[in-house]
């Protein structure tokens, strides 16, 4: 069984060296524009080359994110773009826009697409549709159970068994509240700020507290973050292809640590598959508790979640008290120390009068039994009220410790911090200063060479240098005629020894990678030794670079893609919103619900498909899908979920295609086109709709409320999906 590739995220240069020295397989990360993280630090033109280079120089994949939708007026130059990272050598474009898309897999056919997970794929009806539209792998859904991942997995063997689509599953990080790329809260929210997830700018709006009908404020839309390291066996089992990080914003530090323990446990089961088989495999597999606590401690919102890797966790999937990271619980604060603090007890007035500076305070804090976290000096305490999860308007305080004192008791003085704690808060760990400083000193990663030496008296010394990992071989014969000794003979663990010495490059021989024969008494000069070492591990870079910088991308001028088909005109014509909402406000049609359609309909409804099927609306298609095909051959179908297109349109019905389909520009509507389906309502990213009530969210979760109200007063109505397993927030 072959393991999944680790895919860990990358903001900037030194998320980079953190992902590659950690273990990661391939990284993904952006440029300066047109990726759905544009608040990362990403990556210049100037800085993509040697970041691509130094990736693939250590045996690292680099997918590079355009995962926004994207303007008529900016296709030219997102595609000019995209022709020039795969020109230096980039593995594969994780790509949202269907426009794009087109565009790509047209006039670069070579060039790798994956589909974003803000392409809202769901269900194994929809793979062969990607495969059409020219994506070798698809990021699903984040709310699939691990039967539909397995679904997914199997169907994309199953359309094209020789080149099977992939899927992409995330296994740690942030999730959404809404299933992504459908979501319109920020977008709408900002009030005109143009803040939205689909272009990369989303402000977040999930993670603020609102009050619903009960009268309740808490954080009603903020997701725990998701960690699957315990359910590895179950995942690699699915055949997903790539197990994916997220945190593309998140530090440095998280990205090495999360990587290194990923790196750890897919190693651990892939030896103990090897060993045992799966069955046995699994029942030995077990996650160090040392390790998951790392995990929490380096960032985790109220602890983790499975999603809905094993069904609907409910009410556990909400992060609690905060949206942000929560650290470890340490104890409680039984009291607050300053310069003004009568202690009764002489080590209090002593630790008070020797620690403290102006303004500043001790907490005494008794530690909670259970409690797994150790305080050092260096480390981040934040002080939180006992009933914040109920008043998420009470900020916590607290800061870098300087001081530790243990006073005995269960209990230790820590400081010094801004005032603000008080009697019967409770304490957090929330950061570790040796966990960062482990993962800020990772060694470099390197890859296995190994090296024969041959020396005979009389020839040439040659050299064969072999990357494992590539496959590739160098090889070098020096212009030099060995002579014998005269004095002391060279000896065989002196040449070794100096062709161990790859120190400024990405390999390394391990212990018994280096194999030296050469005759006994013969002279070999130390400089031509390390002169032959230096030139093989130049070849060998060489041949991994000119994977890297090459020219493979088309010379595609601008004038050359405005005509390269009659009527494409690329970036010159913007998608007609007036053209969509003329019809929505003459057609004589009412899109109803297809449940409601199939129990009976009136003279101009047009059955509809919720941009999200899953569960009961794809079972309810799959038991009626002969019936329904003969109900809606007169009217025509709206979907607006890639998934069940092909098969409408296979069936000879008239397919139009719906908001949920995210069509931004022309070339995306030619994409839908050229499937068969004739657009009727554009993305709400145009603005299109945004004078009537359109769903901000689809979620999966089962909200316990009516309505939500946020900061500003204004209130979202909660309603049910006509199918009864999704929710919808307006």
């Amino acid at each position: 069984m072959r393991m999944p590739e680790l895919l860990s995220p990358v903001g900037g240069k030194a998320h980079l060296t953190a992902a590659v020295n950690n273990g990661a397989d391939a990284v993904y990360m952006g440029g300066m524009a047109f990726n759905a993280r544009i608040f990362a630090d990403n990556f210049s033109d100037e800085e993509l080359p040697e970041a691509i280079r130094y990736a693939h120089m250590h045996g690292v994949k680099v997918y590079m994110t355009l995962n926004t939708l994207i303007r008529d007026d900016e296709l030219v130059r997102a595609f000019e773009y995209a022709n020039y990272i795969y020109g230096i050598g980039v593995d594969a474009l994780i790509v949202q826009d269907m426009g794009l898309a087109r565009m790509l897999h047209k006039y670069i056919p070579g060039l790798p697409l994956h589909l974003s997970t803000q392409g809202t794929l769901y269900n194994r009806e929809a793979m062969g549709l990607a495969k059409k539209l020219g994506f070798c792998r698809v990021v699903p859904a984040r709310e699939l159970s691990l039967d539909e991942i397995k679904e997914l997995a199997d169907e994309g063997r199953r359309i094209s068994p020789d080149e099977p689509v992939e899927i992409e599953v995330f296994v740690h990080g942030a999730l959404c509240m809404c299933y992504s790329g459908q979501c319109q809260m920020s977008r709408m929210m900002g009030r005109g700020s143009g803040r939205t997830g689909n272009r990369g700018t989303c402000a977040q709006p999930c993670r603020q507290a609102y009050t619903d009908d009960h009268g309740r404020t808490y954080y009603a839309l903020s997701p725990k973050d998701l960690c699957q390291i315990q359910n590895i066996p179950d995942l690699v089992s699915s055949g997903a292809a790539s197990f994916k990080i997220e945190g593309r914003i998140k530090s440095p530090e998280y990205v090495a640590t999360v990587t290194r323990i990923y790196r750890k446990y897919i190693d651990i089961y892939d030896r103990l598959l090897s060993r045992f088989g799966a069955d046995e495999a699994k029942k030995r597999y077990r996650v160090d508790e040392e390790d998951m606590l790392e995990l929490r401690q380096i960032f985790n919102r109220g602890d983790f979640t499975e999603g809905y890797l094993y069904g609907d966790p409910g009410e556990a999937l909400l992060s609690g008290s905060s949206p942000k990271n929560q650290g470890i619980y340490l104890g409680k604060v039984i009291a607050v120390l300053d310069n003004e603090h009568k202690a009764a007890d002489a080590e209090e007035r002593a630790a008070v009068k020797g620690a403290l500076k102006r303004g500043k305070e001790l907490v005494c804090i008794r530690k909670d039994r259970n409690s797994p976290a150790e305080i050092s000096a260096g480390d981040g305490l934040e002080f939180r009220h006992e009933d914040a999860e109920e008043r998420p308007d009470l900020h916590p305080v607290g800061s870098v410790t300087t001081y530790i004192k243990d006073i005995g008791g269960g209990c230790i003085i820590a400081g010094d911090f801004d005032r603000g704690a008080a009697t019967g808060d409770l304490a957090f760990k929330v950061t570790d200063r040796g966990l960062i400083e482990k993962a800020l000193s990772s060694p470099e990663k390197k890859l296995p060479v190994t090296m024969l030496f041959t020396g005979r008296e009389g020839q040439s010394p040659r050299l064969v240098m072999t990357d494992i990992k590539a496959n590739e071989t160098a090889e070098v014969i020096a212009d030099h005629v060995i002579e014998h000794a005269r004095k002391t003979p060279t000896d065989a663990s002196r040449i070794a020894d100096n062709l161990s010495r790859l120190g400024d490059t990405p390999f390394s021989p391990g212990l018994t990678g280096i194999d030296v024969e050469i005759d006994d008494d013969i002279m070999m000069p130390v400089s031509i030794v390390n002169r032959m070492r230096r030139e093989a591990a130049d070849e060998l870079m060489a041949k991994r670079a000119g994977a890297v910088i090459c020219s493979r991308a088309p010379k595609l001028t601008r004038a050359e893609l405005d005509v390269a088909e009659s009527g494409e005109m690329l970036g010159a014509v913007v998608l007609d919103t007036e053209e969509y909402s003329d019809r929505l406000e003459t057609q004589k049609i009412r899109p109803v619900p297809l449940e409601q359609f199939m129990q009976g309909n009136a003279e101009g409804d047009i059955p509809y498909i919720l941009n999200i099927s899953k569960g009961n609306l794809d079972d309810f298609i799959r038991s009626n899908f002969d019936e329904i095909i003969s109900s809606v051959k007169d009217t025509g179908i709206l979907i607006g979920n890639l998934g069940w297109i092909q098969k409408f349109t296979d069936a000879g019905v008239k397919v139009y295609g719906d908001y949920g389909l995210n069509v931004y520009n022309e070339q995306a509507r030619r994409a839908f086109e050229d499937v068969g389906v004739e657009l009727y309502m554009p993305s709400h990213e145009t603005g299109i709709c945004d004078k009537r009530r359109i769903p901000l969210m689809v979620t999966e979760h089962r909200m316990q409320a009516d309505y939500l109200t946020d900061r500003k007063g204004e209130d979202h109505i909660i309603a049910t999906s006509p199918s009864g397993d999704k929710t919808l927030i307006y």
